[in-house]
């Protein structure tokens, strides 16, 4: 599934994209007109408009009836501008805007798609990640705390029995044991809630913002907190990565009040030498005793940056302190751990999502495509039928015969315009009518029979062909 929530930097509005791709198909009439003219450099700039539509335009639907809109206009203007075969010059605008608008337009979506699937596989990696960051923390809770209130209820039930204690006593004893089982209570309606694997809500603020609201707060409980932040770059930077940035200078700050109280403190968050994020924090020595961490945060901060292309690396620094580094990509890149994520069933459905969007992305040129030979192949019937002559037929016409005579062995013909091959000059006083010189319709030639007659008697005849 394509999350509905993925961030749409660098879409366009849908009027944008429609008014990019009828002003680029609309080129393709005039260029089947008058090819031979300067037109032909509009080629390169539709191509790029389409290409641009296809990889920032999310609707498929406004695409395709913007499409479907000048395709089916061109036809009766075909008719309108001035020309000898509009039903072609209509066929060879489709297959223009087929090539020059249409096909970029699709790599541009597939390309786009293929972009929405891997930030999504990021999204669905990261958020279970999350999630089972979120069960170990359950597990520490049942497995810790809620044992230590079961001894706390325990010993509480023992003492309200003993033999020596005055009633306010026992009464103490009993509001205590009783505490004890609703804190219990309580701690496993807490981790009933910590388990659901759709993930959490975001509660943090991400990017700049949240990190600046960390050191502020670090600042304020009496740290010695200097940050040098670069928060453009974070605001650039992709969410998912943004939000893992904020995570990495929480687990440095927890780490630097829990093993060193009281040293300083410095963070850096900046561009990595690969056009990246780096995020940097170092505490100093402390003399004071810090407290022994369960081991947990810095594993789980390694693998949520793993699964977006990045790394986590926690060293100790030469004069005793510590450094908790992160190098992350600024955008989320989805990287795959053993069969089980293969075998992920979101990341499956993902996969058949964004399968199913191309498709129907790709429906498009390919009906565009078929109408275009439907369309070519009709041409091509037609002409043959109102205005071919096959070369049987032709060497059979003898001068002479007249033009009611052969009347019905020809077709209609086309009497008045000049056609596209060259012509000699007709002989005086006669009047002439073309033919298309063709032996089927899959005969492709610009080759035409020119039958001249004169007071209704053939004269001459003539194969004129191209030079």
């Amino acid at each position: 599934m394509l999350r509905a929530g993925r961030s749409l930097r660098g879409s366009w509005p849908t009027p944008v994209g429609v008014v990019l791709l009828l002003l680029a198909t609309s080129i393709a009439l005039p260029l089947a007109r008058w090819g031979d003219s300067a037109l032909v450099l509009a080629l390169i700039p539709a191509a790029v408009a389409g290409y641009l539509a296809g990889r920032h335009m999310v609707g498929l639907v406004p695409a395709v009836v913007a499409f479907s809109v000048v395709l089916a206009a061109s036809l009766p203007i075909s008719y309108v501008l001035p020309g000898t075969a509009p039903l072609g010059d209509w066929m060879a605008s489709v297959l223009i805007a087929l090539l020059t608008v249409v096909a970029p337009w699709w790599f541009g979506r597939y390309r786009m798609l293929r972009e929405e699937q891997r930030e999504s596989d990021a999204a669905i990696l990261a958020d279970r990640a999350q999630a089972d960051e979120r069960g170990r923390i359950a597990d520490d809770l049942h497995d810790t705390i809620g044992h230590e209130l079961a001894l706390i209820a325990v010993q509480a039930g023992a003492l309200e029995l003993g033999r020596d204690l005055s009633p306010a006593q026992r009464e103490q004893f009993r509001a205590l044991r009783e505490a004890a089982v609703r804190a219990s209570d309580r701690l496993r309606d807490v981790v009933r809630v910590t388990r659901p694997e759709d993930g959490p809500s975001r509660l943090d603020p991400v990017g700049g913002e949240g990190i600046a609201a960390l050191v502020a707060g670090a600042r304020d409980a009496g740290m010695s907190v200097e940050a040098a932040i670069d928060h453009a770059l974070v605001a650039a930077a992709d969410p998912l990565i943004a939000e893992l940035a904020v995570r990495t200078v929480r687990e440095g700050l927890t780490n630097a009040a829990r093993h060193a109280p009281g040293a300083a403190v410095e963070i850096h968050v900046g561009r990595s030498d690969a056009d990246g994020v780096t995020v940097s924090i170092r505490s100093a020595a402390s003399t004071e005793t810090g407290a022994q961490g369960s081991g947990h945060g810095i594993p789980s901060l390694r693998r949520r940056a793993e699964l977006l292309g990045g790394s986590i690396d926690a060293d100790s620094t030469p004069g005793g302190g510590f450094e908790l580094r992160l190098r992350a990509p600024m955008r989320a890149e989805t990287v795959a751990h053993g069969s089980m994520d293969a075998a992920d069933p979101a990341l499956r459905t993902n996969a058949r999502a964004a399968r199913r969007r191309v498709w129907q992305a790709t429906i498009v040129p390919a009906v565009i495509l078929g109408l275009a030979l439907v369309g070519f192949a009709v041409v091509q019937a037609i002409t043959f039928a109102h205005t071919a002559v096959t070369s049987e037929l032709y060497e059979s016409i003898e001068l002479g015969a007249t033009r009611a005579a052969l009347a019905p062995l020809l077709p209609a013909g086309t009497p008045g315009p000049v056609p596209i091959v060259a012509e000699p000059p007709s002989p005086d006083g006669t009047e002439c009518e073309y033919f298309a010189a063709r032996d089927g319709w899959l005969h492709f030639t610009d080759a035409t029979y020119r039958l001249c007659f004169d007071q209704g008697v053939l004269v001459e005849k003539t194969l004129l062909e191209a030079r």
